[in-house]
């Protein structure tokens, strides 16, 4: 019965990894270089309008990647408990499809200290229980693209970073994660 389990997983595994790949291969479709041209591109994810997207780093550790994250038509996941699972890292078939996370993990001890405000600018800030004056681009666009992105439907909202030792300014989503 062990034996039947283990090949079901591995082929539930196989089957997953074999969908991402398709999907990540582009079909043939060329590379081309950046053109900026404003707000990133939003896209229909299911759940609709109710779905949030995490947004963690590719296997490669290039860039980021939307994930679909829906609780159900009937509910929008507040701005907080949003921030508080993308620190927890990508989980399911986000991570066997190999994402990863730039940012640092948060103890249990430390939930209470992770929210989400808005200004009265309607810039929202993300508070962390860790420095955050040396995280990566890649780290920081986690934030603000998962923060930003979908925090409040239908909008992009520009987001600053608190962390315990210095506060970043507000910034837009660049989910190209481009590091210097």
């Amino acid at each position: 019965m062990t034996g039947r389990k283990t090949r079901a997983r591995a082929a539930s595994v196989t089957a997953v990894l074999a969908g991402c790949a398709l999907l990540l291969a582009g079909c043939g479709i060329k590379r081309t270089g950046v053109i900026e041209s404003g707000h990133p591109a939003t896209a229909n994810v299911p759940g609709g309008k109710k779905a949030a997207a995490l947004y963690f780093v590719s296997k490669d550790g290039d860039r980021l990647v939307p994930v679909p994250l829906s609780i159900g038509t009937e509910y929008i996941l507040a701005p907080t408990p949003l921030l508080r699972i993308l620190l927890d890292g990508p989980r399911g078939a986000a991570s066997e499809a190999g994402f990863t996370t730039a940012l640092p993990k948060v103890s249990q001890e430390q939930w209470d200290a992770v929210t989400v405000s808005r200004n009265a600018e309607k810039e929202l800030t993300a508070n962390l229980p860790f420095a955050v004056g040396g995280l990566s681009d890649l780290a920081r666009n986690q934030l603000v693209c998962t923060v930003g992105v979908s925090a409040v439907p239908d909008t992009v909202s520009r987001v600053s970073i608190k962390g315990t030792d210095t506060v970043l300014p507000a910034t837009d989503c660049d989910a190209r994660g481009s590091r210097r």
